[in-house]
């Protein structure tokens, strides 16, 4: 027994147990990120797409990116006093024009867009030299009438294109129906104003269009 009270063997064998804990000086002190060590990740496509896999969900997230791009360099071309196009370039808003804006041309333009596609593949070009292409291409089908109206619709194309590579991985069919909406979806506004420019010229002052 020691003065205090206390056994040898137990005295020993807590001095072995405090030789075993490591000293506050060893532990590993929890290391603080400073600003130059954190890392920003890339942006990448994957981060604009919506967490649904739905394809009309899909098609419209694109569509309101379009037309809020679109918008955008339209606002700057009018900010720069580019010229005005022709008469000819607008719209009669008649059923007919309502037609080909909402049917007629985003069929006939999406099968136009994956026939460009689908050769810049066949060809083994990269993806994102396919899609730049493409639109590009699409997009100049735009210029004759105004040349500016070519740059305007450039983004729209390029994420149609990119819609249908994201969705020909699962299939061209849906693919194809996807862009398709996209460029019906990005069409309603044109309708609506050509629509409602058409019934200003034919409706009769004081006239009601509601019956």
């Amino acid at each position: 027994m020691s003065a205090k009270g206390i056994c040898g063997d137990c005295f020993q064998a807590e001095l072995s147990n405090q030789a075993e804990d490591p000293p506050p000086e060893d532990l590993p002190s929890p290391e603080v990120a400073s600003p130059k060590q954190t890392r920003t990740g890339r942006i990448r496509f994957r981060s604009f797409l919506p967490r649904t896999g739905s394809p009309v969900v899909f098609a419209l997230v694109m569509a309101c990116y379009s037309i809020t791009l679109s918008s955008l360099i339209a606002a700057w071309a009018r900010a720069a006093h580019l010229r005005r196009p022709s008469p000819s370039f607008y719209l009669r808003g008649d059923p007919a024009d309502i037609v080909s804006l909402l049917v007629t041309a985003p069929l006939f333009e999406s099968l136009v867009l994956i026939g460009v596609f689908e050769l810049l593949r066949r060809f083994r070009a990269p993806e994102r030299v396919q899609i730049f292409i493409t639109a590009l291409f699409i997009s100049g089908l735009h210029a004759p009438k105004w040349w500016p109206h070519a740059v305007i619709v450039l983004p729209t194309f390029c994420i149609q294109t990119a819609s249908y590579l994201y969705w020909r991985r699962t299939s061209w069919k849906t693919a194809f129906w996807v862009v398709a909406l996209i460029h019906a979806l990005d069409n309603i506004l044109p309708a609506l104003s050509a629509f409602t420019a058409y019934t200003s010229r034919h409706v009769p002052p004081g006239a009601s269009l509601l019956h």
